[in-house]
């Protein structure tokens, strides 16, 4: 059987996929995944990759979308970012108005063939391939926007797109959440799928090795925000770690990073370092809210302070705090006394533990990749 996966042109969507697409993978069955910018990245996964946006990324569009239709831009700015209820039509409509990218999925679908797309949550591109094929679609979530909440909205949202390609929704069309229930709340997926992180390989650092004479607190803005918002986020915690006993890795990656203050002794640039890794040897984590940032924390039982700016990070935000395995705070409000509960709550750690061991008790990846053969089978 062939397998196509559909992402949207980032690391966020696309890394949640890799275990679903090695189980089927592993089960004997062909996989190629569509995707572009970041998502390129699932090639060092030793999967095949379509770049459906070549030159792009998902920053690049947005802003190509915006200063193409001005409107949009006006609409967007006058909503709510706090809330993704009021941002979740944005974010299925922004990356979706990039014409040739759209077109380039339905192209490779159809000159691929599969028997069955997975897409990303908000993402048309595979929905919209699927439906012109006539194949099964699955929606594979990556955090806590609802997975399947909104995919029949997409039609409607998108209506030139699906007439353009002569096209409707899928006959058979499914969702696979990987957030955990006590998390996502009001979920809307039909199946769970336990969540493994996938950040990509690397090698160990060798300070990584080395015992922490105190407690180590790892600090992320993923890959996708500091293109938008810069790191000015992070001028508070640096302010702060100086004064408190606690060793701050700033995980950062590749990007540039001369636009931080001084940093004190305590607080070490990391660049890149595979999250899964450094957060089996922290003791909190400090992030902007990005799901898969999220979902990794909660998959490791470490307790969280959440800093999101608008809409699906708040979202992540929110939950996790009304779960009790972490804080929801503002960039430019987080103060020592954050950092202490972080690192001393009980509360915390034991909510954390908690969703972990839920996490541990989902379906896994060969599971759901068996049920989805079976429901294409018929």
């Amino acid at each position: 059987m062939r397998i196509l996966f559909a992402t949207t042109p980032g690391i966020g969507h696309t890394f949640p996929t890799v275990p679903l697409a090695w189980a089927l993978r592993l089960a004997g069955h062909e996989v190629l995944f569509a995707s572009g910018g970041d998502g390129l990245a699932v090639r060092n996964a030793g999967l095949h990759v379509e770049d459906v946006c070549p030159g792009k990324t998902v920053v690049s569009m947005v802003q190509e979308t915006f200063a193409a239709h001005p409107e949009l831009a006006a609409q967007y700015a006058e909503v709510d970012h706090s809330s993704f209820e009021s941002t979740q039509r944005f974010y299925a409509v922004l990356m979706n108005r990039q014409v040739e990218m759209i077109d380039r999925y339905v192209e490779v679908a159809e000159e691929w063939r599969p028997d069955a797309v997975v897409f990303s949550s908000l993402g048309i591109g595979g929905l919209l391939a699927a439906g012109k094929l006539g194949v099964p679609a699955f929606e594979h979530g990556y955090g806590f926007v609802h997975t399947g909440r909104f995919t029949r909205q997409l039609r409607e949202w998108n209506a030139e797109c699906f007439e353009r390609h002569g096209a409707e929704l899928p006959e058979v069309l499914h969702t696979i959440d990987v957030a955990p229930p006590s998390v996502s709340g009001d979920a809307h997926a039909d199946w769970s799928l336990r969540y493994l992180p996938y950040n990509g390989g690397g090698v160990v650092p060798e300070w990584l090795h080395t015992p922490a004479r105190r407690p180590r607190i790892a600090v992320t803005l993923g890959t996708t925000a500091p293109g938008f918002g810069g790191l000015g986020p992070l001028d508070r915690v640096i302010e702060l770690a100086g004064g408190i006993d606690a060793e701050f890795v700033l995980a950062l990656g590749d990007i540039d990073t001369s636009s931080l203050p001084a940093l004190p002794e305590n607080v070490r640039l990391a660049g890149w370092v595979p999250l899964g890794l450094l957060l089996q040897k922290s003791d909190g984590l400090i992030h902007h809210g990005g799901s898969g940032t999220t979902l990794a924390a909660l998959e490791a039982g470490v307790p969280q302070i959440l800093m999101p700016d608008e809409g699906e990070r708040a979202e992540s935000a929110r939950r996790v705090a009304e779960r009790g395995a972490g804080l929801d705070v503002r960039h430019d409000e987080i103060s020592a006394e954050h950092i202490g509960t972080l690192l001393n709550d009980g509360g915390l750690k034991k909510a954390a533990a908690d969703v972990r061991e839920e996490i541990h008790g989902l379906p896994l990846p060969a599971e759901v990749a068996a049920r989805l053969v079976a429901t294409v089978q018929g």
